[in-house]
C-alpha cells in the first residue's frame, strides 16, 4: 500500500473513531449544561457549583465579574443571585469540539431574561466559550468565559 493511502487510512479510521466519542462529549455536555440551566433559574448555588472544577476560572459580561477557584465563584454567584433583578438562563445552542482527552471546548449561545424590579424584562444574547474537563464521569468547566455582543451601529444617515 502507498503512503497517501495508508496516511488517508490511518486518517478515516481516526475520524471515524473520534465521531462516536464527540457524539457522547457533546450529549453529555448538553446534559450538564442544561442541569447548570435549571440550577441558574432557581438559584440552586451548589447546584451551580457543581459544574465548576476546583480551579476553575469564571470571566462573565460584567465589569468585575471574575472569579478564580470554587470560593471565589461561589461569592461570584451569590451576588447575582441576590441582585435585585430574576435572570432566566436558556441555552440556545452549543458546539463542542474536541481539544484532547477528557477536554472539550464549548461554544455556546444563552439568553438571558433578566425581569428587574419594575417588572418589564430585558432580554440579553451571551455568547460563550468554555473549556471543560471531564473526571469523575462529570463535564466540569475549567474555563467559563461568557461575554454579550454590542448592539449594532445605528444605520447612517444619508446626506440630503
Amino acid at each position: 500500500m502507498s503512503k497517501p493511502i495508508r496516511i488517508l487510512l490511518s486518517l478515516a479510521i481516526t475520524v471515524g473513531l473520534a465521531s462516536p466519542a464527540l457524539a457522547d462529549a457533546t450529549a453529555e455536555v448538553t446534559a450538564q449544561l442544561q442541569s447548570f440551566e435549571k440550577a441558574a433559574n432557581a438559584c440552586d448555588i451548589p447546584g451551580m457549583l457543581a459544574v465548576y472544577e476546583e480551579n476553575a476560572i469564571v470571566i462573565w459580561p460584567g465589569q468585575g465579574e471574575e472569579a478564580t477557584g470554587k470560593p471565589a465563584i461561589e461569592k461570584l454567584i451569590g451576588t447575582l443571585c441576590k441582585g435585585p433583578e430574576k435572570h432566566v438562563l436558556k441555552m440556545e445552542s452549543l458546539e463542542v469540539k474536541p481539544l484532547g482527552e477528557n477536554y472539550v471546548v464549548n461554544v455556546g449561545h444563552w439568553a438571558d431574561s433578566a425581569i428587574g424590579t419594575d417588572g418589564k424584562t430585558t432580554v440579553f444574547k451571551i455568547r460563550t466559550t468554555e473549556v471543560m474537563h471531564k473526571s469523575g464521569g462529570q463535564w466540569r468547566y475549567v474555563v467559563d468565559h461568557a461575554s454579550i455582543g454590542l448592539p449594532p451601529a445605528p444605520p447612517a444617515k444619508s446626506s440630503p
